[in-house]
């Protein structure tokens, strides 16, 4: 309501912005310090010391939105060489089923040929299908592009 009264007040904004830090929305915190920030400069501008406060603030609340920001899964699924096909299908359906918050877009690398991270156990030999899935389908469709995308080859 007092931004509502009072648009151009930073100390509104800054309250806004504490209050939305408090329910975990860190990146609607840190616009609403961002706005804070401008409306200080441009209506008080003497204080610099608050103005780099009040940066900081913000910039520590779009690092907290950033990091607790989770946009995809993974699946490792161990693999033969034989029944690949069958196996990235049946590793998508997994997937679908263990994560069913990251199914806007999945997939499975075609490629078979990953191993698990180093604090996973696993066999020295044995390969694994990484699946990946997504909560934003265009992410996820930029990463299968970048990842299946033919690169040429040069001679020599």
């Amino acid at each position: 309501r007092s931004i509502i009264q009072n648009p151009s007040d930073f100390r509104s904004h800054l309250r806004q912005a504490a209050c939305f830090r408090c329910l975990h929305r860190y990146s609607e915190a840190a616009r609403s310090a961002m706005a804070a920030q401008c409306l200080y400069v441009l209506a008080e501008g003497a204080g610099l010391e608050t103005s780099d406060l009040i940066q900081l603030y913000w910039q520590a609340m779009t690092q907290e939105a950033l990091s607790g920001e989770v946009s995809f899964s993974v699946l490792y699924t161990p693999f033969d060489k034989e029944d690949k096909t069958d196996k990235i299908k049946e590793a998508n359906k997994t997937f679908a089923e263990k994560h069913p918050d990251f199914v806007q877009h999945i997939f499975t690398d075609p490629h078979g040929i990953h191993l698990l991270p180093e604090r996973a156990e696993s066999h020295p030999e044995q390969q694994y299908l990484l699946t990946l899935g997504f909560r934003n389908k265009e992410i996820g469709k930029a990463v299968e592009t970048a990842v299946t995308r033919m690169l040429p080859i040069f001679p020599g």
